[in-house]
């Protein structure tokens, strides 16, 4: 059942789009597992001013575990999150109610299955458990998850339905099905197609090219700047927080108040 929302849906990623490593005087913190990341004062100020006509959406790889520190932080602040998607699609939902995309998904047997094939040849992983519904595994280096990935993807990806998905030292096995466009699409139904959306990333492509006012960084992965700009979208030429609140200031221009019918 999608969000009962009236205002125009603002997808926000996380990692380096709302988020940036630069510490700025006011920053609300968000901990991570090894470095914390900040939203500088700037951005909750234009969010604020953005939600009187947008419902604030998070869409983002991480757990709530990782994630739960910007919906508190910016409650705090004023600002409040209508529903998140997370796990790279895998876990939808409000605040108080978090679902499975796919509750057939088996975590549980899956991680004991990979666990009874796993040989001494791959690379060294751990299990991140804050992820409920999919499997996470962790390496400590990006080249050994790239290793790990690739296991994964012959074994778990192919004639099964499972996707993996790597970023960084973290590779995913999630349902097929689940990505963050889908995940959108069931938590905000047809508004899902005219909201605004701010991503950055690979799995961005899948879904910001899709929503009516798509916004990026000239930075961005190159597959997404060249589907934003075929959208119509917007992106700007700066980084970090003054990239973020060029890109807010743009989108609040470009998003007239209106009910999503």
């Amino acid at each position: 059942m999608p969000l009962p929302i009236t205002r125009r849906p603002l997808i926000l990623d996380l990692d380096f789009t709302l988020l940036h490593l630069e510490y700025l005087p006011g920053s609300l913190e968000v901990p991570g597992r090894t470095r914390s990341a900040w939203i500088a004062p700037q951005t909750v100020e234009l969010l604020a001013a953005l939600q009187t006509h947008c419902a604030i959406v998070l869409a983002t790889a991480r757990s709530w575990d990782g994630t739960h520190w910007v919906a508190d932080g910016l409650a705090e602040r004023g600002v409040n999150v209508a529903g998140v998607v997370l796990e790279d699609g895998a876990l939808v939902g409000s605040m108080d109610q978090l679902s499975e995309f796919d509750p057939s998904f088996d975590v549980t047997a899956l991680r004991a299955r990979v666990e009874a094939e796993k040989t001494d040849d791959w690379p060294a992983f751990d299990w991140q458990f804050d992820f409920k519904a999919c499997l996470v595994a962790r390496c400590e280096t990006r080249d050994e998850a790239a290793h790990l990935s690739a296991i994964f993807a012959r074994r778990y990806a192919t004639k099964s339905p499972c996707r993996v998905y790597r970023d960084g030292r973290k590779t995913y096995i999630l349902p097929r099905s689940a990505d963050k466009w889908s995940a959108l699409q069931q938590l905000l139904g047809e508004a899902a197609s005219e909201a605004a959306g701010i991503g950055d990333g690979v799995n961005d492509v899948v879904w910001l090219p899709l929503v009516a006012h798509p916004a990026t960084f000239a930075s961005a992965e190159k597959h997404l700047v060249e589907a934003v700009l075929n959208r119509g979208g917007y992106v700007s030429s700066l980084d970090g927080h003054d990239g973020i609140a060029d890109i807010l200031r743009v989108t609040g221009e470009r998003v007239a108040p209106q009910n999503v019918v």
